[in-house]
């Protein structure tokens, strides 16, 4: 037999089975990824503005803390960021690229389409990365082109407030004052040392295929206060960054992660 013939039928028999096992692969991957196809839900955070256990329905609303004081909020602003949904079995789903700047009108929040499955706790970051602090925002941004979470009269070269909270509360010893004894706070809280991660207790959850789940929180500000002495005016006053090198700024930051429970 002619030894030519023979190498270009051996040369048409490989051609031929790589192509059917190329095809092969190509359904045997499908077929895999059809099986185990990435499936997803959505996230939402639902936070609501609290004064103790009573919601702040309104701006310059009075209410009354558990220990009897006086206070009003005419601000409660404040960036997550960060987020993390821990797993039954201690393993960590980090949601990128994602920031919430909760203002009090809203209270839900999409965190993100997350993978489904079950969770045992979230995790998050009150205040902004590096790189998300160092961001010169556009007009139309509506999470970071916001004057009142800047320092100055732009974003930088400061960078961003972290969480802002004013209002007016009864700075009295025995916390009796009256309406009209309320004191004017303002607490503007930022710059790089601020970052606080906030690690919510164990309370397990599920996202579903392709359904919206919520985790709702309180976010208490009376907390803010715990560990400063109001009788002090200079304790009623965080504004510039210089400010938040000092003590009180410190204190508040501290007091962060007890602002936030979750909602029974």
């Amino acid at each position: 037999m002619d030894i030519k013939y023979l190498e270009n039928k051996m040369k048409n028999y490989f051609f031929i089975l790589s192509i059917a096992l190329a095809m092969w692969l190509n359904v045997s991957c499908t077929k895999k990824n059809s099986i185990n196809p990435v499936v997803t839900g959505q996230l939402y955070f639902h936070l609501h503005t609290n004064i103790d256990s009573l919601e702040v329905d309104s701006y310059n609303s009075v209410l009354q803390s558990t220990s009897g004081r006086n206070i009003s909020l005419s601000l409660a602003q404040i960036y997550l960021s960060n987020i993390q949904l821990v797993r039954l079995d201690g393993s960590v789903y980090s949601v990128a690229n994602q920031v919430i700047l909760k203002v009090f009108e809203n209270e839900a929040y999409l965190v993100g389409n997350v993978l489904a499955g079950n969770y045992r706790s979230v995790r998050f970051s009150v205040g902004l990365s590096a790189m998300e602090n160092a961001k010169t925002p556009v007009a139309g941004d509506t999470v970071f082109y916001r004057p009142e979470m800047w320092f100055g009269n732009t974003a930088q070269p400061q960078g961003f407030v972290f969480l802002n909270v004013q209002g007016k509360i009864d700075t009295t010893a025995l916390a009796n004052g009256t309406e009209d004894q309320m004191v004017q706070f303002t607490y503007k809280i930022g710059t790089a040392a601020s970052l606080k991660q906030v690690v919510m207790p164990d309370q397990n959850f599920s996202v579903f295929p392709n359904q919206i789940e919520y985790v709702h929180m309180l976010i208490n500000y009376m907390k803010i206060f715990d560990g400063i002495d109001l009788s002090k005016a200079s304790n009623l006053s965080v504004q510039s960054t210089t400010d938040n090198s000092g003590s009180v700024a410190t204190q508040i930051v501290n007091n962060i992660p007890g602002m936030f429970s979750y909602e029974k």
